[in-house]
C-alpha cells in the first residue's frame, strides 16, 4: 500500500493554487446588522452573494479566457497541436466561429472547474483562487478574475451614469420650455387685467387718492395685526405654548426664558437618570423647570395681550377711514379678483423655475460623476505565483497511505487469523486440541546461520551435534523419556503424508545413537519406506518382513548406519500378499528388539490412511504425533488423536515439524524459539 501510494503520488500532476482578494464596499448606510441568532454580520449580504455569483458567471469567465488566451493551454482544453507556433503565412486567414467558440467554451468550463470563489468569514473580503499546473498561470488567472469583476462593475456604473445624464438632460430641456411658457402667461394676464405697474401702481391705484392708499394701508395693517393675533391663538390652541409667535421669537425675555428652560430640562434629565425621580435634587430641578415654564407662560400671555391691543388700534384707524372707501370699492374688488389669478400664475411660474433649476443642477452632477466612475470593489491583495504545489500534498498523502496500509494490513491479518485452521502454536495444541505439546523441530534453513549447502537434516545432526537443530531433537528425546537408562519403544506417526515424521524419526534416532545408547530404527512405512531410502539406499534385501516371518535371524535383517552406531530395520516394500504387519508377529519382533536395544524408534505410516500404524502404536510404549507447522489442519490432528485414543494407544504428545523459528519468534509466540536470538552463542550452527 505504501509503494502504491508513493507511485500514485509520484504520477499525479503537480498543481499550484494562487489566491487574490477583493474588498467590496458596502452600499447600505448601516454597516452591520444583527441576525435572528444574535450574530453580527455585514448588512449588505446580497452584495457579497451577488459578487460571488458574478465572478463565477460564464460571461465573466469567458472574458478572462479571451483576455489570457487560455484556450491555447492544454490543461484548459487545447490540443498539443494547438501549441505549435506556426509561421504567419501558414496560419489560416480566419478561424471558423463555431470552432473558436467551442475551444473557448471548453476553456471556460475548465476554468470554472479550476477556480474557487468564497467569502472570508462575515467580512467584505472575497477570495478568488485559481488552480493550474503553472504557478504563473494560476496567479494571472486569479488576478484577472478580480480585475475583470472591477472592470465590469465600473462599466455598469458608467452606463448607469450615462443613462441618468441623458434622461436628466432631456427632462431639463422640457422643463425650461415649460418655465418660459408659464412666465409668458403671467405677463399676458397682468397686462390684460391692468395689473401692470409703473413702478408698482395699477390703473385703479393711480385713480385712487391718497386716502384710498391710506385705507389700503390701514386694511393691510389691520390684517397683519389680526394675522399675528390669530396665529398666536391657533398656536396656543394646538398646544404649542406660543413658541412660534413672531413677537415671542423676537423677544429677548422669551429667548432667555427658553434658554433657562432648556438648561433646566437637561439638568432634570441628567439627575433623573442618575438618582431617580424621588431624589431631592431631582424634585428641586423639576420645581425649577416648572417655575421657568410658568414665567414663560406669563410672558407669552403678555405678548398675546399686546397683540390684541394692536388689533384694536388698527380697527379704530380703519373705522375712521371707512367713509372714504366707498368710492374705490368697485375698482378694488375687481383688482382683488384679478389678483387671485395673478398669484396662481406666479406660483406656477415659480414652481416651473424651481424644478428646472433642480434638474439642471442634477444634470451637471451626473455629468461630473460619469467622467470619474467609482467601482464598489477594490483589490485587497494581489495573487503571487506560489512557490510550492498545492496538490498533491505529500505529507497528507504519506499519512493517508500509512494509515491505509496499517488498516489493510490489520484487516488482512485479521482475515488470515480468522481463516487459519492449521496447527501453528503451542496454544493450538494444548488449548485447541487438548493434547500435550511435545516440542518443535525447526527447519534446517531457519536454524542455521548459513545455508546448509544441500545437506540433509539427518546428516546435519551428525556433522553439527551442538547446533540448535540437533538440540531441538535432544529436547524431544528428553521429553519422550529416551535419555534415561530404561528401554523404550516409540512410534512416530503423522495424520497426513509429507509432514516430516520420517525426517524426525531419522534425526532423533541418530541423535540418540550419538549419545552412547543402543538405538534401532524400524521403517514401518512399507509403502513409502523413506527412512530406508535415505539411510540405506544400497540395500539389497528385505529386512522388516523377513524378521517378522522369522525367515532370517534378526541380526541378519538389521542394517548398520554408516555415520553412527544406529541399526536400521529396512524394508523394500510389500513383495507379496503375505508381506503384511500383523499384531502377533509385530509383538514378537518388538519383544526381541527390547532385549537387544535400549531405544526402539518406529517410523510408521500416516495414521489416517494406513491401518498398520494403529497396530504398531498399540504395541509401543508411547506414540508421538508429528504435525507440520502451519500446514496440518486442526481436524486432521484431532481425528488422529481420536483414532489413537480409541485404539488404546499411549499418546506421548504432538510435536510441530518444519518450524521457521524466525517467523515463529517475530509473531510473538510463547515458546523456546521466541528467545532463540539470546542463545546464539550457545550453539555451533
Amino acid at each position: 500500500m505504501l509503494a502504491l501510494a508513493a507511485l500514485i503520488i509520484g504520477l499525479l500532476p503537480r498543481t499550484y493554487t494562487a489566491t487574490s482578494a477583493l474588498l467590496l464596499e458596502p452600499r447600505e448606510a448601516q454597516p452591520v446588522k444583527v441576525n435572528d441568532r444574535g450574530f453580527v454580520a455585514p448588512a449588505d449580504d446580497n452584495l457579497i452573494d451577488t459578487a460571488v455569483q458574478i465572478i463565477r458567471s460564464p460571461t465573466l469567465t469567458l472574458d478572462v479566457v479571451k483576455r489570457l488566451k487560455l484556450d491555447r493551454i492544454p490543461e484548459f482544453g487545447a490540443s498539443e497541436e494547438g501549441q505549435v507556433d506556426l509561421p504567419q503565412s501558414a496560419k489560416p486567414r480566419m478561424k471558423p466561429a463555431g470552432t473558436m467558440n467551442s475551444a473557448e467554451g471548453r476553456a471556460a468550463r475548465a476554468l470554472l472547474a479550476r477556480s474557487y470563489v468564497r467569502r472570508v468569514g462575515i467580512t467584505y473580503l472575497v477570495e478568488i483562487s485559481a488552480v493550474s499546473r503553472d504557478p504563473q498561470v494560476a496567479a494571472r488567472i486569479a488576478n484577472a478574475l478580480a480585475q475583470r469583476y472591477i472592470d465590469l462593475d465600473t462599466a455598469q456604473k458608467r452606463n448607469r451614469n450615462v443613462e441618468s445624464a441623458r434622461y436628466v438632460q432631456g427632462k431639463a430641456t422640457d422643463l425650461r420650455k415649460q418655465a418660459v411658457t408659464d412666465d409668458a402667461a403671467l405677463q399676458s394676464y397682468m397686462i390684460r387685467h391692468n395689473l401692470m405697474s409703473a413702478e408698482g401702481a395699477t390703473m385703479a391705484e393711480q385713480e385712487v387718492s391718497e386716502l384710498n392708499r391710506q385705507i389700503a394701508d390701514a386694511q393691510a395693517q389691520l390684517a397683519e395685526q389680526r394675522g399675528k393675533l390669530n396665529a398666536a391663538k391657533s398656536q396656543i390652541a394646538r398646544g404649542g405654548g406660543g413658541a412660534d409667535i413672531g413677537s415671542a421669537l423676537a423677544s429677548e425675555t422669551i429667548r432667555q426664558l427658553r434658554q433657562q428652560e432648556a438648561q433646566a430640562s437637561a439638568r432634570l434629565a441628567q439627575l433623573d437618570a442618575r438618582y431617580g425621580s424621588l431624589h431631592p435634587e431631582v424634585i428641586q430641578a423639576r420645581d425649577e423647570l416648572a417655575d421657568v415654564r410658568q414665567q414663560l407662560t406669563a410672558e407669552l400671555s403678555r405678548i398675546v395681550s399686546g397683540l390684541r391691543g394692536d388689533v384694536q388700534i388698527a380697527e379704530s384707524r380703519l373705522g375712521s377711514l371707512l367713509s372714504s372707501r366707498s368710492l374705490a370699492k368697485g375698482s378694488l374688488s375687481q383688482n382683488g379678483s384679478a389678483q387671485v389669478g395673478r398669484l396662481e400664475l406666479e406660483r406656477r411660474a415659480e414652481a416651473s423655475r424651481a424644478i428646472y433649476n433642480a434638474y439642471l443642477t442634477r444634470a451637471k452632477e451626473t455629468a461630473q460623476i460619469g467622467e470619474l466612475p467609482n467601482a464598489d470593489a477594490s483589490i485587497a491583495s494581489v495573487a503571487n505565483a506560489p512557490d510550492s504545489p498545492s496538490s498533491p500534498n505529500y505529507l497528507v498523502g504519506a499519512l493517508a497511505a500509512l494509515v491505509t496500509a496499517a488498516l489493510v494490513a490489520g484487516f488482512a491479518t485479521g482475515i488470515a487469523e480468522y481463516l487459519e485452521n492449521t496447527v501453528g502454536t503451542r496454544g493450538d495444541i494444548e488449548d485447541g486440541l487438548g493434547a500435550i505439546y511435545a516440542g518443535a523441530i525447526p527447519t534446517l534453513d531457519s536454524a542455521t546461520r548459513s545455508k546448509a549447502g544441500g545437506m540433509s537434516p539427518q546428516d546435519y545432526v551428525t556433522i553439527r551435534p551442538m547446533s540448535l537443530f540437533t538440540e531441538s531433537l535432544r529436547n524431544l528425546g528428553t521429553y519422550l523419556g529416551l535419555s534415561g537408562n530404561s528401554s523404550a519403544v516409540v512410534t512416530i506417526t503423522s495424520p497426513l503424508p509429507r509432514e516430516g515424521k520420517s525426517t524426525t524419526s531419522m534425526c532423533l534416532a541418530r541423535t540418540l545413537a550419538m549419545g552412547k545408547r543402543s538405538v534401532v530404527l524400524v521403517d514401518a512405512d512399507v509403502r513409502h519406506h523413506s527412512s530406508s531410502d535415505a539411510l540405506a539406499p544400497d540395500r539389497k534385501r528385505e529386512g522388516l518382513f523377513r524378521a517378522l516371518d522369522l525367515s532370517i535371524p534378526l541380526e541378519e535383517a538389521l542394517t548398520a548406519d554408516n555415520r553412527t552406531d544406529l541399526k536400521i530395520l529396512t524394508t523394500l516394500g510389500q513383495t507379496g500378499p503375505d508381506d503384511i504387519i500383523t499384531e502377533r508377529s509385530m509383538a514378537t519382533l518388538i519383544a526381541e528388539l527390547r532385549q537387544r536395544f535400549d531405544i526402539v524408534i518406529i517410523d510408521s505410516a500416516p495414521v489416517l490412511g494406513v491401518a498398520e500404524t494403529r497396530i504398531v502404536s498399540r504395541l509401543s510404549d508411547t506414540t508421538l504425533i508429528v504435525a507440520r507447522w502451519r500446514t496440518t489442519p486442526f481436524k486432521a490432528v484431532r481425528t488422529a488423536l481420536d483414532l489413537l485414543s480409541h485404539n488404546n494407544s499411549k499418546i506421548g504428545g504432538v510435536a510441530l515439524s518444519m518450524v521457521n523459528i524466525k517467523e515463529y519468534a517475530s509473531a510473538g509466540l510463547t515458546d523456546a524459539f521466541g528467545y532463540y536470538k539470546k542463545f546464539k552463542g550457545y550453539y555451533a550452527n
